[in-house]
């Protein structure tokens, strides 16, 4: 298909109000969502009043879709710009057969919006091939359905196995914390123990060298005299040697009790080493699954869940869903895990700030940090005293929630997002 073929394809393409009417509402359904009906109401053009649900909503733009007034037209420019990428491989096609493998590639790479919209405005499309493949996009509808809702119940199981992972993962890291504090004990003691062993050994030299003069003057003695040198005699002598060869004796049986002690705490730095590379080994497993089972969260977390509790809830006064809006000041944390705080905090529908503890942040600023907040969070494990202790006595003063969370993990944010919210 040459340029003008292309062109020309682009111009017989159906508008917005030409599609038969009972395909209106797919097209509404599946081509804007939710969130889009709700930001394009707003807007002057439509001039919709406020406070109408999602289903009211679908229903007023599925009006609109059937004019070819300022509203439909309106609507129809922005779904053309919104797949006029994803379309573009629809003007090549001119047969059915055609159309409907692109369709079917589309289906099995979640590209159901583009691919529906490109079906429904394509010019050459005939109605048979239009009403199986709206089959199969309602049949698409149904098991989503079901889907969603085994994947609610899935979740619930993974919070509840990260639950118990990290509470796995912290008596982990106890006994990690005890088993490290151990194996330094038993090296210092090593340490003394080879340092002591040092010392006999050159008091051991030394006397064994002591020892080998003593025997020399010894024999000097008792060796006959030479004429014309007098003879001289220590009577000390005798007991000196053996003074020396009971300390040599003793210091002999303390180097053999020496060693033995450095070969027995050889190996048990060895077994310690041992452990000590298990529980790294089993740590490190433990925080893939866990990293992997809140990333899972966080995926759940994008999800649109409409607010129960606001009496704003769907109209253009809502500020956020579940926090309304609501300042929440996030003290401590990871510094690498701060852009998936901020992500969790505003699809809670909140407004994220963050304070390092003093790390890099000037402690200085955490005071007005805290005034401004309407809600602080704090991980036990990942903040300074000093910041914590600050947090505690501004919130109670100024009467602002406070929630001291277990860890810095993802899963203790959402739990404690969750207590803000029902305060």
């Amino acid at each position: 298909m040459n340029r003008q073929e292309k062109e020309k394809q682009i111009l017989l393409r159906k508008k917005l109000w030409d599609i038969d009417a009972s395909f209106k509402c797919s097209v509404i359904g599946t081509c804007l969502s939710c969130s889009e009906m709700r930001k394009l109401s707003r807007e002057k053009v439509f001039a919709i009043a406020p406070g109408y649900d999602d289903y009211q909503l679908h229903t007023q733009f599925i009006t609109i879709s059937r004019q070819p007034d300022l509203k439909g037209k309106s609507l129809h420019r922005y779904l053309e710009k919104k797949y006029r990428i994803d379309t573009r491989k629809y003007f090549m096609a001119t047969t059915d057969a055609e159309i409907e493998a692109l369709w079917h590639g589309d289906l099995l790479q979640g590209r159901v919006q583009s691919g529906w919209w490109a079906v429904m405005t394509h010019p050459q499309v005939s109605m048979d091939l239009v009403n199986r493949l709206y089959g199969q996009l309602h049949m698409q509808g149904h098991y989503s359905v079901s889907s969603f809702h085994k994947k609610k119940l899935e979740i619930k199981e993974l919070n509840s196995k990260v639950t118990a992972l990290e509470e796995v993962l912290g008596a982990e890291r106890q006994m990690y914390r005890r088993e490290k504090q151990k194996f330094k004990e038993q090296l210092s003691i090593l340490a003394m123990e080879t340092d002591r062993m040092d010392i006999l050994v050159r008091e051991n030299q030394f006397l064994r060298e002591k020892i080998i003069t003593l025997n020399q003057d010894q024999a000097g003695v008792n060796a006959p005299p030479v004429k014309g040198v007098p003879r001289q005699f220590n009577a000390d002598q005798p007991e000196i040697g053996v003074f020396v060869k009971d300390r040599n004796d003793a210091a002999a049986s303390d180097l053999f009790l020496t060693r033995e002690t450095e070969a027995s705490s050889r190996k048990k730095v060895e077994e310690m080493k041992k452990e000590l590379c298990r529980l790294e080994q089993q740590k490190a497993e433990q925080a893939q699954e866990i990293a992997s089972l809140e990333i899972m969260l966080l995926q759940f977390m994008d999800q649109d869940v409409p607010c129960q509790i606001c009496g704003d809830q769907d109209t253009e006064k809502c500020p956020g869903r579940n926090l309304c809006g609501r300042t929440v000041l996030y003290v401590g944390g990871l510094n690498k895990m701060v852009p998936h705080y901020r992500q969790m905090v505003e699809n809670f529908g909140g407004c994220f700030i963050h304070h390092d503890g003093g790390k890099e942040v000037s402690r200085n600023i955490l005071p007005k940090m805290l005034t401004a907040a309407d809600a602080v969070l704090c991980p036990i494990d990942c903040v300074s005293h000093d910041a914590c202790n600050c947090a505690k006595k501004i919130c109670k003063r100024n009467q602002k929630p406070l929630v001291l969370m277990r860890s810095a993990s993802l899963s203790s944010l959402a739990k404690g997002l969750t207590s803000i919210v029902e305060q």
